[in-house]
């Protein structure tokens, strides 16, 4: 029997993946197919925890604009030598996550839009 801390690790995975999922359809629906996890500093990026972050601070726009991709960056754990986390993350938000905040759709999961400013 897993315990409290293995099953929210489970938990986290399976939404995690769920996002995913629906991301790459998402994606493929606008003719955009999403085709693999990004890696940053020998690692998958977990998208769906950079979106959730980026929208708790407020969306791209406002990120960008407080300069906050580093923090970011420190929030993921990279290894020191991946000196360029901060620009790949702020990449790979706008190649696969910021494409609903354009359109104006619903993301994955959610229940609002990404807000650009």
């Amino acid at each position: 029997m897993a315990n409290s801390t293995g099953k929210n690790l489970l938990d986290q995975r399976r939404k995690g993946q769920a996002f995913l999922d629906e991301l790459r359809q998402f994606h493929q629906s606008r003719g955009s197919p999403f085709r693999k996890i990004p890696i940053v500093g020998g690692k998958e990026l977990d998208l769906n925890a950079l979106y959730i972050r980026v929208v708790s601070l407020g969306g791209f726009a406002k990120v960008s604009d407080k300069n906050q991709w580093t923090e970011l960056g420190d929030e993921f754990n990279f290894p020191r030598s991946c000196s360029n986390a901060a620009f790949a993350l702020k990449q790979y938000y706008l190649r696969t996550l910021n494409t609903e905040a354009k359109s104006g759709d619903r993301y994955p999961g959610s229940t609002f839009v990404c807000p650009l400013h």
